[in-house]
């Protein structure tokens, strides 16, 4: 396979890794998040907040989602435990009813793989749920590092797990790949060294992309295989 031409340029070859963000870049899991938001605004008999405005609230985490559903609410901060209890609950029976795949994912992963790059999946997703959901669709295989919001000390934006994958197989920073949909992923991104691309349609808080200066803004997967 001919080496993609955003790898040539910025690696002169196939990246030494690639890291990859869950939510907004390899699946649309909210459907099932904003479900599980509304399980507990429900439970505390207040309106249900919907996905459309959920979608607005993912990417720093889901304490912070719980925090802002509350704060949307109106409900005291002191029901953050009772609510994220019932979030976790109603998410882990119901992770994956309405979660799709983004076109090209498993073109991508395969072409990874032929190529012999190594693949992390680095999500601010408590990990429990992670190997779940990738299981679900058939994609473990493909990642040697699976890592969650609370797999390390630090999570995105910190480069800590960027890092910690890359210095795991004695990877140069500057060969090293952030495939990501926000300010989250490009700030761990441009913190650690490494080269970003982000995607277009996943959850970017209302943030312009083509603004933050990454090294390529996608619409889809694909195009890093051209």
């Amino acid at each position: 396979m001919k080496t993609p031409k955003h790898f040539t340029k910025w690696f002169e070859g196939w990246p030494e890794l690639v890291c990859l963000d869950l939510d907004g870049t390899l699946m649309d899991s909210v459907p099932d998040i904003a479900n599980a938001v509304d399980a507990f605004l429900l439970e505390f008999g207040v309106p249900l907040a919907g996905e459309k405005l959920v979608r607005t609230w993912i990417g720093f985490g889901s304490t912070k989602l719980i925090e802002q559903a509350l704060e949307w609410a109106k409900l005291d901060s002191s029901k953050q435990e009772e609510a994220y209890r019932i979030f976790l609950m109603h998410y882990h029976a119901h992770l994956v009813d309405g979660t799709s795949l983004y076109p090209n994912v498993k073109a991508l992963l395969k072409a990874f793989k032929h190529n012999g790059v190594p693949v992390a999946l680095v999500t601010n997703k408590p990990s429990g749920f992670i190997k779940p959901m990738l299981d679900h669709f058939e994609l473990t295989e493909h990642f040697a590092w699976l890592l969650g919001g609370d797999t390390l000390d630090e999570k995105k934006p910190s480069a800590m797990p960027l890092l910690h994958c890359s210095e795991s197989i004695e990877a140069l920073p500057e060969k090293c790949l952030m495939v990501g949909d926000s300010i989250t992923d490009f700030k761990a991104a441009n913190n650690a060294g490494f080269k970003c691309a982000l995607v277009t349609y996943g959850y970017h808080q209302g943030v312009d992309l083509k603004a933050l200066g990454a090294d390529a803004v996608i619409d889809d997967l694909a195009e890093l295989l051209i």
